[in-house]
């Protein structure tokens, strides 16, 4: 036989699988996130007399994707023999099943730990009165338990329960991981459908992308691969059709897509091959929108949930600008006395908003940075308050950075969007909204409105009633993370009453970080020369940031800032000067790791984070910063900057991120002392004027810029805001729609 002929038959050999039976006696490693595992077995059994010549030591060392066991545990395993290059011989296993003890004494020690209040005794009595089977009979049918006068309903549940999630888990695991799908995907099933999970996974694998949290339209697709779903199945272009507009909502903020662009988003995605062309996609949009689910206007088509969400927002601020004027007597002479309260003199531009904001139902004042917004709603408030001292002052903001910033600036209480209306984990909802408006009368003003998206600016609009409502944000800055621009769209509708704050008094003051950002929203490139609270240090190539970088924080550090004290900004997250590796640049420098301490998924105490999507039952909110406290066995504590601490364990743990470097869009709302930001070639895709306003307008006392002349240029006269598809603007002027 001919070696290489030789060779390729010992090696399919050597692939060919095997079972091995055994028990977990240790357990070296176990990766929480991903379920991956190393394990030291005692084979059991048949396994144990067939593998007995080759074992050293009486146990094999597995290695593959586990959940749902413990040491102590007998688990059966499929796989092949694998020799790793530093650890030897080792079981690689792509299946498990936990295997129900079948010995007087395993079958005790099992029920004692499963169903509270069953110790050893009571368990014992149990396997006499059903026989050695007693764990088979009982999952065929627990009512055999409730012939027992000594065992509990809730006791009978509880065993029942963890019996079918073995077994149904052990299935989902050995159904869906062909396609390289974590063991761990299969407990997350379980835990949206029970005894459901296998029923759902057969039937329309592509629930679990509406269902089960972390899983989207790819990992859906994949289980309905190792399912035998067919590539031109109606349910698997219906999810993709969901998949995109969800997708263009998420990441580039569309309200709506059109149907041509739909079609080409899904056969994109899809691919050619699929059998699937544009009848299918049509046939699947039809049939969404028949659900409700989708809502076809026109040529725009929506989620049904951010149709919903822009219609209520224009009803309601056409309702709100539409009321009658408040009238005020003497509210030239209430400005004149406020503003020798204050010592300040306001500018024609300040006394026109204040006026209007006074006077309105609802109205927007809008400026950059430096330009007396604060001024303003100190203003407003404090002249609010002398003539109505009984009603209620409201102020917000949509992050917890900006609303400590506001209360800061007004000596006045300000709350994040969320925490004033109130969410109530039982309720699953806010408790102020449609039907149970904040109590009024009153006044509200939101501090950062164009951070604002279409579904929270709803929640908020429908949660007033009887109170005025002033909006106050900077229009030049990068529109809200998720779908809408509202502000812009609320501003260009010319419905709302709006005035723009245009003097600089940051830059009448002197400082650079102000007349520059000013010079760049009018699309004048800067002088790249350090000056004042300015400073900039020119770059050819992308790897020049990171040394520069971490220059930049140990001075940072040397001068007594904190970590929370400065920021590192970029456009994006990937390439050499992207927040992913400036995060772990920046972390080695101000939080190496310490001998004997625990990490959890990552992050270890002192770790500067930031939460990257809402979780109502925690109380935490997208973008919120925070600082690792603590961290224990599976369990990330973490104090926010609001003072509170929130405990993240299991799949909350993916809430959080490294926010030692962060890009621009997720800093949005906030201000630092420093800001270092690099601009280079690297980040060409996203090289846009309003980007490196907002990064610059970060920056509270000292701006660096760490960039390449030729990405200033290119920023500085992209001005084309990338369009969000909204007809907000249009339902506000009443142009047809809505």
């Amino acid at each position: 036989m001919p070696v290489a002929t030789a060779r390729r038959a010992k090696e399919a050999q050597q692939q060919e699988s095997e079972i091995v039976v055994g028990r977990i006696l240790r357990t070296l490693f176990h990766n929480e996130q991903s379920g991956y595992a190393v394990i030291v077995l005692q084979p059991t059994g048949e396994a144990h007399d067939r593998l007995y010549d080759s074992l050293s030591d009486d146990t094999i060392t597995a290695v593959g994707y586990l959940s749902g066991v413990r040491e102590g545990d007998e688990i059966r395993l499929a796989g092949t023999w694998v020799t790793h290059p530093k650890y030897g011989r080792q079981f690689k296993f792509t299946e498990h099943e936990v295997l129900l003890p079948s010995g007087r004494e395993g079958i005790v020690e099992y029920l004692a730990s499963v169903a509270d209040g069953i110790g050893p005794v009571k368990a014992g009595r149990i396997v006499d009165a059903l026989g050695l089977d007693c764990l088979d009979k009982i999952r065929e049918n627990p009512d055999v338990l409730r012939t027992l006068p000594f065992v509990k309903p809730e006791q009978v549940e509880q065993i029942a329960s963890h019996l079918q999630k073995n077994q149904v888990q052990a299935e989902l695991t050995a159904l869906i991981c062909r396609q390289g799908i974590t063991p761990r995907l299969a407990a997350k099933i379980y835990a949206a459908y029970g005894a459901e999970s296998l029923q759902v996974v057969k039937d329309n694998p592509y629930m679990l992308a509406d269902d089960v949290w972390g899983v989207g339209f790819k990992t859906a697709d994949l289980v309905a691969q190792a399912v035998g779903i067919k590539p031109d199945s109606p349910f698997r272009v219906e999810a993709a059709v969901k998949y995109v507009l969800r997708t263009a909502a998420g990441e580039e903020g569309h309200v709506y897509l059109d149907p041509k662009n739909i079609v080409r988003l899904v056969l994109d995605l899809l691919g050619k091959t699929s059998g699937i062309g544009v009848p299918h996609v049509a046939e699947a949009v039809s049939t969404l929108a028949s659900r409700e689910i989708l809502v076809r206007e026109g040529h725009a088509v929506y989620h049904q949930a951010l149709y919903h969400a822009e219609c209520q927002v224009a009803e309601r601020m056409r309702s709100l600008a539409g009321r009658k004027k408040v009238e005020w007597e003497d509210l030239d002479d209430a400005i004149f006395f406020a503003e020798m309260a204050s010592g300040i003199e306001y500018a024609p531009e300040q006394r026109e908003a204040i006026r209007t904001a006074l006077t309105s139902g609802l109205s927007i004042i809008t400026g950059g940075p430096g330009t007396g917004k604060t001024t303003v709603i100190n203003a407003i408030c404090d002249i609010y308050a002398q003539e109505y001292p009984a009603y209620d002052i409201y102020l917000a903001a949509p992050t917890g950075r900006a609303a400590k910033r506001m209360s800061e600036a007004t000596g006045r209480e300000a709350k994040t969007i969320h925490r004033l209306l109130h969410y109530s984990s039982i309720e699953g909802g806010f408790e102020y909204g449609w039907g149970n408006p904040l109590p009024g009368p009153g006044l509200l003003i939101v501090d950062e409105f164009s951070m604002c998206d279409i579904e929270l600016a709803r929640d908020l609009l429908a949660a007033v009633d009887d109170l005025q409502v002033v909006l106050v944000g900077d229009v030049d800055q990068l529109p809200s993370v998720g779908p809408g621009s509202v502000l812009r769209d609320a501003i260009s509708s010319r419905v709302v009453p709006t005035v723009r704050l245009k003097f600089n008094y940051r830059q009448a003051g002197g400082s650079k970080i102000a007349e520059y950002a000013n010079m760049v929203c009018q699309g004048i490139v800067m002088p790249l020369q350090s000056s004042g609270d300015f400073c900039f240090v020119e770059v050819d190539d992308a790897d020049e940031v990171a040394p520069i970088v971490a220059e930049l924080v140990k001075q940072a550090l040397a001068e007594g800032l904190s970590v929370m004290d400065f920021q590192v900004l970029a456009p994006m997250r990937k390439g050499s000067a992207g927040v992913n590796a400036l995060n772990e640049l920046v972390r080695e420098i101000v939080n190496p790791k310490q001998p004997g301490e625990n990490e959890c998924k990552g992050f270890r105490p002192r770790d500067k984070v930031m939460v990257v999507k809402n979780n109502y039952n925690l109380g935490v909110f997208n973008g919120d910063l925070g600082q690792v406290v603590d961290v224990g066995r599976g369990e990330v504590l973490v104090r926010f900057e609001e003072g509170f601490l929130v405990p993240f364990r299991g799949d909350d743990l993916e809430l959080l991120q490294l926010a030692y470097a962060c890009t621009v869009h997720k800093a949005q709302g906030s201000e630092f002392p420093l800001v270092i930001m690099p601009l280079v070639k690297q980040h060409y895709i996203m090289l846009q004027r309003n980007l490196l306003y907002t990064g610059m307008t970060r920056a509270q006392k000292r701006l660096v810029l760490i960039a390449d002349p030729w990405a200033v240029k290119a920023a500085v006269q992209n001005d084309k805001v990338a369009e969000r598809f909204s007809r907000l603007a249009e339902r506000l002027k009443g142009d047809g729609v809505g």
